[in-house]
């Protein structure tokens, strides 16, 4: 039996760590993949809920691919997309903190379960400092069942 020199461990149990102490959601890359109910240190809001932060005027994050969001959207709402794992985000620090202030409620939303750039645009806000982060699981199908606007 062979051993793996402790050297070619340590990267790794390097990066394990960080994963973990992060607390991102984990990206399953197949269909079987559900997004997280919650995501630590963010409110999980269902479609009323989103609404009434929607009339009081919370920011709307939606982190889909730009025709996705073009083909219908919570009104109002900024597309910064993300793409999971990717370089070059639109969806930055610098992006979001352009647009939405750190102590304004912030809300992201997807295509729901399935989705999970919802998950990880909350998770990322709240690393980079933002307090008040709401994730709408059920996304742009739950609010559109419910009867709200779209853009």
């Amino acid at each position: 039996m062979k051993r793996i020199p402790l050297l070619f461990l340590a990267p790794l149990l390097f990066v394990a760590s960080l994963a973990l102490a992060v607390d991102l959601p984990v990206v399953e890359g197949n269909d079987a993949y559900i997004s997280p109910e919650s995501v630590a240190g963010a409110v999980t809001v269902d479609a009323a809920k989103a609404h009434e932060l929607w009339k009081a005027r919370a920011w709307f994050v939606d982190p889909r691919k730009a025709a996705q969001f073009e083909s219908g959207h919570i009104p109002g709402a900024l597309n910064l997309e993300y793409k999971p794992g990717k370089p070059n985000q639109p969806l930055t620090a610098e992006s979001l903190e352009a647009q939405v202030p750190k102590t304004d409620p912030v809300v992201f939303y997807c295509n729901a379960e399935k989705c999970d750039r919802s998950s990880w645009g909350a998770a990322l806000a709240l690393e980079w400092g933002w307090k008040e982060v709401y994730y709408f699981r059920g996304g742009i199908p739950e609010w559109t069942k419910a009867g709200y606007p779209v853009q």
